[in-house]
């Protein structure tokens, strides 16, 4: 069977796993000081930002809870 190219979006590794859950956690931290300190406006790239924080996260942790799981 030819193999063919799939996005992978859990990390292959768990320190890799580790990495990405501590790299959404400061983004996600970062997005939500952005947020409350800015003024009446709401900025979208940082909203975007926390959206994506929080799906990084989510796929780092199903890569530490199912290590089978990691790499597809």
């Amino acid at each position: 069977m030819a193999e063919r190219n799939r996005w992978h979006v859990i990390p292959r590794t768990a320190p890799l796993c580790w990495l990405s859950m501590i790299a959404g956690v400061l983004l996600l931290v970062s997005s939500i000081v952005t947020l409350t300190t800015t003024a009446a406006r709401v900025p979208v790239l940082e909203v975007i930002l926390a959206v994506a924080a929080v799906a990084l996260m989510v796929c780092a942790g199903i890569g530490l809870t199912r290590p089978g799981l990691r790499g597809r």
